[in-house]
């Protein structure tokens, strides 16, 4: 099990480069990443976007692009759909957003994955690195799902649990997310924990998931400190919204470290944040790295 973002950047270390797709990387921290990236041999790169603003930042930052292919695309979407192709032509093992709105990146993972495995659902889920806390944890989905029902939480958890097998989990302890029942007799997102337990429960046959019982931080641990193998590995939120309220309170709250990426179709792209510098980027390709060279243990539950 990766138990640290010190151990994905270890592990990449130790991969071959991979081939990737960097969608519009005219901008300074990540034209730089992407020099780095190759100089530690992490990643081999075809740059997607604006020719002419792709020459001028490499040029800014001192990066040779004679053996770098660059493909011009000046529509957003159409480049984003172009960098999801050559993922499934197995032309690069994955994307990396670079100056682009997350949504048109959203946007092709969710037509690629409606049509290459209609009962998956993309996701994103958002890894987490905190003081006082040995080991790596994960939310989702604070990026492609609004507000989804039963059915989909069922193949969001699916789809996540099968990233964090590419992380050598080999247990994945899953806590869905409510406010206390007190609130209301009827919670609904109370309601559909329990119904997931159930699900879960019915097509885990080798026990490799295990459904918290209790739907929140307070009710499973209280004050008192609790043993790190008994915190959950993977968060489910109920909607978009507290996703987002969740990550970004561990991010400028508790100063934690973040990697993310959405996943859809087994299609890995990497979606690093506009606040994100040149160092988040570097262990955002290295997380790539990893994950694309262990997707031979995905793990899909029918």
């Amino acid at each position: 099990m990766i138990r640290s973002f010190q151990d994905i950047l270890l592990r990449a270390g130790s991969l071959p480069p991979q081939r990737v797709a960097v969608l519009y990387p005219d901008d300074p921290d990540v034209m730089k990443a992407v020099k780095e990236g190759m100089r530690r041999k992490y990643i081999e790169p075809i740059l997607i976007g604006v020719k002419p603003n792709i020459q001028a930042i490499a040029s800014e930052i001192g990066l040779d692009l004679n053996s770098i292919k660059i493909i011009h695309i000046e529509d957003e979407q159409k480049g984003a759909d172009f960098c999801v192709d050559q993922v499934i032509e197995g032309k690069v093992s994955f994307i990396i957003k670079g100056k682009i709105l997350t949504a048109y990146m959203y946007r092709s993972l969710i037509k690629a994955t409606r049509k290459l495995k209609p009962d998956e659902i993309p996701c994103t889920i958002c890894f987490h690195q905190t003081k006082g806390l040995n080991k790596i944890f994960a939310i989702t989905d604070p990026g492609v799902n609004i507000k989804p029902d039963i059915k989909k939480k069922f193949r969001i958890l699916n789809n996540a649990i099968s990233v964090l097998k590419r992380l050598e989990f080999d247990r994945v302890g899953v806590m869905v997310l409510s406010a206390r029942r007190e609130v209301s007799p009827d919670l609904i997102s109370a309601r559909e924990g329990e119904i997931l337990r159930n699900m879960f429960f019915e097509h885990n046959d080798d026990g490799i998931i295990s459904i918290d019982n209790e739907i929140n931080i307070i009710e499973a641990f209280g004050n008192k400190p609790f043993k790190e193998d008994k915190f959950p590995d993977l968060f489910l939120v109920p909607n978009i919204e507290t996703g987002n309220i969740l990550v970004k309170t561990i991010d400028h709250l508790i100063l934690g470290l973040r990697q993310c990426v959405t996943v859809g179709a087994g299609i890995i792209t990497l979606m690093p944040s506009r606040s994100d510098g040149y160092e988040e980027r570097i262990l955002n390709m290295a997380f790539g790295a990893v994950l694309t060279h262990n997707s031979n243990k995905n793990l899909k539950l029918q």
